[in-house]
């Protein structure tokens, strides 16, 4: 038979999951955020890296072009190579590629974590022991997870971003202002505003 303090304990690590759960989804929504972002700006470099050579190139070859005409054309085409020079230095001394794979490593992991602790939330086993050895089982990869993030750490405002979104899916209420939010608008509060 359940003791009153054995039943304490049990609710006690279903909150934890529950908090967890919320924290890993706010981490996963900055992360995925992050992605993009940095994505949109690999994806820009790459196309404007083919379509100017590509469209100089099939103008050139398809036409009968004077000099003056491809002056002209150079004139347009030479600031958005240039841009394009911009973003790719950028793009390499900022290692853009291996953060964007980071960023979306770490989402998905994030997310896995947050829908894990979820369904150890909602549908615990009835066993506290069972409850305890499965959730340290999740914490070993939360673990992992938040040490790996030390690398890419976020900001005091992402998390405040982060918390605000986590707060208005699982619906509850901040523990800073009160409010339970319903939109991403940013408060003044240090918990979930701010941003």
């Amino acid at each position: 038979m359940n003791t009153e303090n054995q039943i304490e304990e049990y609710n006690s690590l279903r909150q934890d999951c529950w908090n967890d759960a919320l924290h890993s989804f706010g981490t996963a929504y900055i992360y995925s955020k992050k992605s993009q972002k940095i994505g949109w700006l690999l994806k820009t470099n790459n196309f404007l890296g083919i379509i100017v050579p590509v469209v100089i190139g099939g103008i050139v070859t398809s036409y009968n072009i004077s000099t003056e005409a491809l002056k002209v054309i150079l004139f347009f085409a030479a600031p958005i190579s240039l841009m394009q020079l911009i973003l790719s230095v950028l793009s390499l001394s900022n290692k853009w590629d291996d953060s964007y794979s980071y960023y979306l490593e770490s989402t998905n992991d994030n997310s896995q974590l947050s829908n894990d602790y979820n369904n150890l939330a909602r549908y615990p086993p009835e066993s506290k022991n069972e409850l305890k050895l499965k959730k340290d089982l999740i914490d070993v990869k939360y673990q992992i997870r938040n040490t790996n993030d030390t690398k890419y750490r976020l900001s005091d405002k992402q998390k405040r971003e982060g918390m605000r979104y986590s707060l208005r899916n699982f619906q509850r209420t901040c523990a800073g202002c009160g409010i339970k939010p319903v939109d991403m608008k940013p408060t003044n509060c240090g918990v979930c505003g701010d941003f």
